[in-house]
């Protein structure tokens, strides 16, 4: 639930600031360009070393925006982030912070020196607000990823080890039913969750995510919904699905050292990837 209060927030949040950014890898190219001619000029003395690092700065910022634009703002999804990538879209936003920080303390001594007008600062006070939503953004998407990832971890944790056969145990609590999940299924529950509860049911994973491929898991053809199973949210889906005789495992959350959210996993047990970075397919069967 927190999970999913958290993504809409975010992403509502995200909508109103996306005409802020339009960093592209046109605007990486053109600032490498820049300080590579730049930096042939100031092998020969035609320019200050203060206009040289000026470019540096351009094209760090360049990168920032483009990192912001293609992890915060574009196609890819908080399930399709990988830890690096989550700490570099916060890196990237705080950098983007501090560098106008920097512009705004220069450029308030000289607004009190009556070098340049009041109005210059009120436009980098607005910038500077601006980026600190983004980082806001940023943060709040981390944190998400890291509910995810704590979700992932419990299923690694609380996994079995297989039998002799290869075929993977149930985890915690479990139900078999029929063996089968299907799309049909998925429309189902959720249409009659929101029905029931007036709000979208909260699935934090569906099919196979970068988090669950990190951990070696085969996560295709289930998902993951961030409720508590002994709640009535968690209780009343948990009713559904073994009228629909579909399997599920209940993962509740307690693991020494671990903040991990309680979930419902949808489908039979995530089989073991032979090898951590094969991508499975993200859809259900």
């Amino acid at each position: 639930m927190i999970v999913r209060q958290r993504l809409f927030s975010a992403c509502f949040a995200v909508a109103l600031a996306i005409p802020a950014l339009g960093a592209t890898s046109q605007a990486i190219e053109k600032a490498t360009q820049d300080l590579a001619r730049l930096r042939e000029l100031a092998q020969i003395g035609a320019i200050s070393k203060a206009r040289l690092l000026q470019a540096e700065d351009a094209l760090n910022e360049a990168q920032d925006e483009d990192t912001l634009g293609r992890l915060l703002y574009g196609s890819v999804g908080v399930e399709q982030l990988e830890p690096s990538q989550a700490a570099e879209l916060t890196a990237a936003a705080q950098r983007r912070v501090d560098r106008v920080i920097k512009t705004y303390n220069s450029q308030r001594d000289l607004l009190q020196q009556g070098v340049i007008p009041k109005g210059h600062v009120e436009e980098i006070e607005r910038e500077l607000a601006a980026r600190r939503l983004a980082l806001q953004l940023a943060e709040n998407r981390a944190r998400i990823f890291e509910d995810l990832l704590n979700m992932a971890q419990a299923e690694e944790m609380l996994q079995i080890p297989e039998a002799e056969d290869g075929a993977p145990k149930p985890t915690v609590e479990s139900f078999t039913g029929s063996g089968v999940f299907k799309d049909a299924h998925l429309r189902y529950v959720e249409a009659a969750f929101e029905k029931q509860f007036h709000k979208p049911m909260p699935v934090s994973a569906r099919g196979q995510s970068a988090l669950h491929t990190s951990f070696g898991f085969d996560h295709s053809g289930r998902v993951d919904v961030g409720l508590n199973p002994d709640d009535s949210e968690g209780q009343w889906l948990l009713s559904q699905l073994k009228t629909l005789r579909v399997p599920y495992i209940v993962l509740r959350a307690m693991i020494p050292g671990k903040s991990t959210a309680p979930h419902i996993h949808i489908g039979l047990p995530s089989l073991r990837l032979k090898s951590p970075d094969i991508s499975s397919g993200g859809g259900l069967h």
